[in-house]
């Protein structure tokens, strides 16, 4: 027996974005298809504003799902799809009319109605789909990795129509995707997922500034890990000794001398220095050799290893940075300053 979920409890609150977020079978799907009734619970309890929701079925509950293929009946038009739900309802043809052309003026889809799926594009027909779930109000719209199918920049554009229609409506949205910068950019609330257990829930920045444990520093964003002991405590500062013989030094919140910690500084936590800059700072400097550049338009990110310890990290430089200084190529000896109060120390 494969337990997909264990002992997850959440919450989700009126009118907020939570995305579940994690690998491949990790059960954020799981979770979605038990809050929409095609999967029963084996334990637990499952409510909707306050009621719950054992032993009703999928049809009867107060939630819609946009899959990751839409699902578009091909043979019909854009207000036939759209309009399917209230046709099985029997509603009256003027008011389903009126509340067909309610939905496709908010996914912005108004004079489409006369086209057929084969029609449109991949971003309208995800908007189509939309339409579709949002038509009854539901009061939760469950989205299951409703993006994954459309290029990069339609998919970013998409975001943000996702976000602006969900302070529209009003409604929950739980969204569902394994991709860090859907997740980021759209949600109010994060929920890392492994294993069928919740690892983390929070705001996008506290997620990414001040994870739990080292999957969901490595889950989210790039990590520059380090394991380290407490060596030293003072002034509420502590002084780390890596396993790589580097010192770090950091913030000492709740940390007591010989603790064992994992240590977090992301890629974009370091400055480089120039040599006069580098001769005189002291305190939080690391001396490095650069293995590879790569160009990414605004920024470069960097492969180097520290000359104590051979540590490889990651580190992300502004193409400014790069300006000042004219020796930037593999070999080249550069030095990197942290901020003591950017280094994380994980919690679990």
């Amino acid at each position: 027996m494969v337990t997909a979920l264990d002992r997850v409890d959440l919450l989700v609150g009126a009118n907020e974005f939570v995305t579940l977020l994690g690998p491949s079978g990790c059960g954020k799907t799981t979770l979605l298809r038990c809050v929409s009734g095609f999967e029963d619970l084996d334990q637990g309890t499952l409510s909707i504003d306050g009621v719950t929701m054992d032993g009703i079925p999928a049809h009867r509950r107060p939630v819609n799902t946009v899959f990751q293929n839409y699902a578009l009946f091909p043979h019909m038009t854009v207000e036939a799809n759209v309009g399917y739900s209230l046709e099985v309802a029997h509603v009256a043809r003027e008011e389903r009319i009126r509340r067909v052309g309610e939905a496709l003026e908010l996914v912005n889809l108004s004079g489409m109605e006369k086209r057929k799926p084969s029609q449109l594009s991949g971003g309208q027909q995800q908007r189509v789909a939309l339409a579709r779930a949002i038509i009854n109000r539901p009061k939760i719209l469950l989205l299951d990795e409703p993006l994954s199918a459309l290029d990069r920049k339609l998919r970013q554009a998409m975001q943000l129509e996702l976000k602006t229609l969900q302070n529209e409506l009003g409604i929950s949205f739980v969204f569902v995707t394994h991709d860090q910068e859907e997740a980021l950019t759209m949600s109010d609330r994060i929920v890392v997922m492994n294993n069928g257990r919740i690892q983390q829930e929070g705001p996008p920045t506290e997620i990414y500034h001040r994870p739990r444990n080292v999957f969901v520093a490595q889950f989210i964003g790039e990590s520059n890990l380090f394991t380290g002991r407490a060596v030293a405590v003072e002034g509420g500062e502590a002084r780390f000794e890596t396993a790589e013989g580097l010192t770090l030094t950091g913030a000492a919140r709740g940390i007591t001398v010989g603790d064992e910690v994992d240590l977090l500084l992301r890629p974009e936590h370091f400055d480089l220095l120039d040599a006069a800059e580098a001769g005189s700072a002291t305190d939080n400097v690391l001396a490095v050799r650069l293995d590879q550049q790569v160009f990414l338009g605004t920024d470069y990110h960097l492969l180097v290893s520290t000359e104590i310890g051979g540590k490889n990290l990651r580190v992300t430089v502004r193409d400014s940075q790069r300006e000042r200084l004219p020796d930037f190529a593999p070999g080249a000896r550069l030095h990197l300053k942290y901020s003591g109060q950017r280094l994380h120390v994980l919690s679990d």
